[in-house]
């Protein structure tokens, strides 16, 4: 509906001469010189191809999906208990477990927690730590330039003096 005098009188849009070439019910035969000026028919709408897919909304996701969790996750808490433990005049006293080095250089001397030791003394040496503190473990560092034998001959003898745990040191690989 169009009003030319401010709202009086009204008029179909589609039955004025003027508009009536812009309707699809009204097709006029028009010559080239009389081509309308406007859009008379429908207006497409091409669609964009998504070519990048924005990856900052799904990173938003993830960050708030893990602080969620990580708040709203339960961490149990270890709780001590203080006491007061009564004295005894009876009684063991718990052993410390002791770690000893024995190293052999190229040359095949040894040094058991860097003090010079003889080959037919460590047995001994190790039987007595053995007895002095229980779970002792002998950690051997071996050049790597001293024999496969010599270092199973050194973990025989820490065996047979009653060393249940024994550790071979090896140069980490760097790469």
């Amino acid at each position: 509906m169009i009003s030319s005098d401010g709202g009086n009188t009204w008029t179909l849009a589609n039955k004025l001469p003027e508009l009536m070439q812009f309707f699809p019910s009204h097709t006029p035969t028009l010559s080239l010189g009389e081509v309308p000026r406007g859009y008379s028919e429908k207006i497409e709408r091409r669609r964009k191809s998504i070519e990048v897919i924005d990856m900052i909304p799904m990173i938003d996701m993830v960050f708030l999906l893990l602080i969620f969790f990580a708040l709203t996750s339960t961490f149990e808490i270890q709780r001590v208990m203080e006491m007061n433990l009564p004295k005894a005049a009876s009684g063991d006293q718990l052993q410390k477990k002791q770690t000893l080095t024995l190293s052999i250089d190229s040359g095949g001397h040894l040094t058991l927690e860097k003090k010079p030791v003889e080959l037919q003394d460590l047995e001994s040496i190790l039987n007595q730590s053995v007895l002095e503190s229980a779970g002792v473990t002998l950690v051997i560092k071996g050049d790597a330039q001293v024999s496969h034998g010599k270092v199973v001959q050194l973990m025989d003898i820490a065996n047979g003096a009653g060393v249940k745990k024994i550790l071979i040191t090896v140069k980490g690989h760097a790469g």
